[in-house]
């Protein structure tokens, strides 16, 4: 029997190790949360089996017939859901983590753990693709200790089963063997970061448009229907995470967002007009790594805001208000008729911004002296006032009373205006469970108007444009986040679906856009609210979320730059106060992974010269020198021809050699191989074997001058 064909029929229990290994890159996919829920179930059950009954697996474990059907139906799974239109990585996820199963149920003689380890690293790419969680780092870094260990411990098994002694396997997995292990990996994980900080870098991250459509935000399309913002806020995923400009967070009750706002209203549903001479959205020119100005700097301040934003349906940019600039790595910004802005292609996918928006308080007393009128847009003939902004659809003539009666007196188009406001915002409740308004003779907004002004924000927005426009105010209306939640974990306001909100924007001649915001605040916000333990530790997993995505998957060559200014700024600042990364013409600050002064870089470089003295003396230890007693019985071989090859073990050597020897000679000869084999691998100490090499002087001196170079 071939060597080839002895490891084929080689049957053993998988290492305790391939288990974990292979539980540990299921995990990784489990954490992307694109699983189905039936997969993971078959994979947990299947797995919980098969460990249970590995000693003693029933019949159809080994049968081909059986586990040949199994994989049948796998595959025919994963082309079913490759059909139905799932995106590959998915069905491909669902099929690795199927077979990997599957694989841990066959206990069919095998070669090597090639196929598992195979399936496990596939899991764990696609894992990659699919998630940037601040979970995968901790299990990618124990998968890369198991599939290690897993291989290491399987050849021992292949090569003590081949050598007829099972048990050896077990007396070579040494502690020596695990620090080795151990040191080894880790080198290689610092030599990977090392690389990853210091090489050039061409993408802008790590996974680009891994994510399925699914998992957008929805709501925040050309068209949104009343009601769409009251079904977003029954979810509290992560939308936003803000970082203010000099650590400086905007209050909660003055936290806004801007998404899309829209002109066109029929009763029931706001849309985004369209023009028959021009695209529904323009590109604008411009990278955004090198940042794009979009209006013109005005006298008023600017906020600067980082914003990491989640994916969300149509790419929609949010900004704390009218944008004058953007920064981010992106290569295309878009912009429709009414201001929102997009980043097309990039709907399915985390992106962080830096954006400069004008600051959003207004002087009432200036807008007193302000006209409210149409912006004007350029058209056919001239430049004329997009009335756009005034057109209602057909409504009950009761709603023109009404906003007749709360304007009256009024003296000024921005009183009419807060008027308006505060009276939805004293006569109305907010509710996330609105009652039915509406049926197919009555519009809701006019069920809501003429009711008892109960609803979501929507409606209360829709309400207010519906009353100003009537009154010949131009509005629209502005959906986006509004509120947020400090995280004093990491310095930022975190945003959720459940502060989805509405608001409305009224046009004055000098002003511009104005917010205004109908909605009764104290029920909407959620900033007052206590924090349980478990959405305090949620924070503590959004911070480090946030700290890892920044630092690590979305870390670019504009990053690189910024650390290594940092880095070199650090060692010649004497100033531990000043900031630690460097400002841009718009005073807004960077920090950098590599920040601070010069008494951490001393600290790390010091680990690193640890680390490299302590490895280099550790492979010194480790460098076995050829016990004397075995040496000069090699010498006093060579001496006869008996030269060991470099291919040959010491017990072959010396089962070679005994077969020319006389029995004292033989017994000699292998005796001192086996004290120095023992002493190598075993850890023995030397011992005295002048005995067996005066025997074995005496039978090669018996045997005469012979030429035994055959010997190999």
């Amino acid at each position: 029997m071939s060597r080839r064909e002895f490891r084929g029929a080689v049957e053993s229990p998988r290492p305790s190790a391939a288990w974990l290994m292979s539980i540990t890159a299921s995990t990784t996919l489990w954490v992307t949360e694109q699983l189905p829920l039936w997969v993971i179930a078959v994979q947990c059950f299947t797995v919980v089996c098969a460990f249970a009954t590995r000693s003693n697996p029933p019949a159809f474990r080994r049968s081909p017939i059986w586990l040949n059907l199994f994989m049948a139906g796998i595959t025919t799974i994963t082309v079913r859901s490759a059909l139905s239109g799932n995106p590959a990585t998915l069905s491909l996820a669902q099929f690795t983590a199927l077979a990997q199963a599957l694989q841990l149920l066959d206990t069919r003689p095998r070669k090597s753990e090639f196929v598992l380890v195979a399936l496990s690293l596939f899991q764990v790419i696609l894992a990659s693709t699919l998630t940037d969680s601040i979970f995968f780092p901790p299990l990618l870094l124990l998968f890369l200790a198991t599939v290690t260990w897993t291989l290491i411990v399987h050849t021992l098994q292949i090569e003590a089963t081949e050598a007829g002694d099972p048990a050896a396997a077990s007396r070579a997995i040494a502690p020596d063997l695990r620090r080795m292990t151990v040191i080894s990996t880790s080198a290689c994980l610092i030599l990977a970061m090392l690389i990853f900080i210091t090489l050039p870098r061409l993408g802008a991250g790590m996974r680009r448009g891994a994510r399925s459509p699914g998992i957008s935000i929805s709501g925040f399309s050309d068209r949104v229907s009343l009601g769409d913002v009251g079904r977003i806020r029954k979810d509290e995923s992560v939308v936003l995470r803000v970082e203010g400009s000099e650590g400086e967070l905007p209050d909660p009750v003055d936290a806004y967002w801007r998404g899309l706002a829209f002109d066109e209203f029929d009763g029931r549903s706001w849309s985004i007009s369209r023009s028959g001479r021009e695209a529904p959205r323009r590109a604008i020119s411009g990278v955004g790594r090198l940042g794009i100005d979009l209006d013109p700097v005005g006298d008023a301040p600017l906020v600067g805001q980082r914003i990491l934003r989640e994916p969300v349906e149509h790419g929609v940019v949010f900004a704390p208000g009218p944008v004058q600039r953007i920064e981010g790595p992106f290569q295309h910004l878009e912009r429709d008729r009414n201001g929102g802005l997009y980043l097309p292609g990039r709907s399915n996918e985390r992106v962080r911004y830096t954006i400069w928006s004008q600051a959003s308080e207004r002087d009432a007393v200036r807008l007193r002296s302000d006209r409210a009128q149409p912006p004007l847009e350029p058209n056919p003939g001239g430049v004329r006032a997009a009335t756009r902004y005034l057109q209602l659809p057909d409504l009950d003539p009761r709603i023109h009373a009404r906003a007749r009666e709360i304007v009256a007196d009024a003296a000024t188009d921005f009183e009419r205006a807060y008027r308006i406001q505060e009276r939805l915002r004293e006569e109305g409740r907010y509710t996330d469970a609105p009652p039915a308004l509406g049926d197919e003779q009555t519009a809701p907004i006019e069920a809501f108007v003429l009711g008892n002004l109960e609803g979501h924000c929507e409606y209360f927005a829709s309400a207010m444009v519906v009353l100003a426009r009537s009154q010949g105010l131009p509005s629209r209306l502005v959906n986006g986040f509004a509120g947020g939640v400090p995280n004093d974990v990491g310095g930022f306001i975190e945003v959720t679906r459940a502060d989805a909100h509405a608001w409305v924007e009224v046009h004055f001649a000098q002003a511009g856009w104005v917010r205004f915001d109908p909605t009764p605040p104290l029920l909407r916000l959620r900033a007052g609210e206590a924090l349980s333990p478990w959405q305090r530790l949620a924070q503590l997993g959004s911070a480090l979320e946030l700290w890892w995505f920044q630092r690590v998957v979305d870390y670019d060559s504009a990053d690189q730059i910024g650390a290594m200014r940092s880095l070199w700024s650090a060692w010649n600042e004497r100033d531990p106060d000043r900031s630690s990364g460097p400002a841009n013409e718009r005073g807004f600050e960077w920090s950098n992974p590599l920040a601070g002064n010069r008494i951490v870089v001393l600290v790390l470089g010091v680990l690193i010269a640890g680390g490299l003295i302590f490895l280099r003396r550790t492979r010194a230890d480790d460098v076995f020198s050829v016990p004397e007693g075995y040496r000069r019985a090699q010498h006093l071989l060579a001496k006869r021809g008996w030269v060991r090859a470099d291919t040959t073990s010491a017990r072959d050597f010396a089962r070679k050699v005994g077969r020319a020897l006389d029995p004292p000679g033989a017994a000699a000869f292998a005796s001192i191989t086996a004290r120095y084999l023992a002493e190598r691998f075993g850890a023995e100490p030397p011992s005295d074997v002048d005995a067996e090499l005066a025997a074995l002087q005496n039978a090669v001196d018996r045997m005469g001058l012979r030429d035994q170079t055959d010997i190999r």
